[in-house]
């Protein structure tokens, strides 16, 4: 696993949690008939928060990403928001993206990871 790819098991867990969850919308971005991604958008105390956004590698490079994050933010902007967050990985090509979409950075944390023995 890599720092941004996870098992599919994995991610069935994680977006199952939000079924059913208020004032959360999930994004699917499609190319050429085929799922290419997908992100997550919940809305609350005028703020969106912008989670789980992801491309299949096949797709990669070809402005899913990009496509996604302009559809939610002019979700939570109809929605009444007048801020957005989003977190990623310190340095990733994430972090790279939003920003070129207009994100600052607010803080970077590291999270240290060590095998166990």
């Amino acid at each position: 696993m890599t720092g941004e790819s996870f098992p599919a098991d994995v991610l069935r867990e994680t977006f199952s949690n939000y079924l059913g969850v208020e004032h959360f919308q999930r994004y699917l971005a499609r190319l050429d008939d085929r799922t290419a991604g997908g992100g997550g958008l919940y809305l609350g105390g005028g703020i969106g928060f912008l989670c789980g956004a992801a491309t299949l590698a096949a797709f990669r490079r070809r402005g899913v990403q990009a496509a996604l994050l302009q559809r939610r933010l002019a979700a939570a902007a109809s929605a009444g928001c007048d801020l957005a967050i989003v977190t990623t990985a310190p340095g990733s090509k994430s972090q790279q993206n939003v920003q070129r979409h207009g994100f600052a950075l607010m803080y970077a944390r590291a999270v240290l990871v060590r095998a166990a023995r």
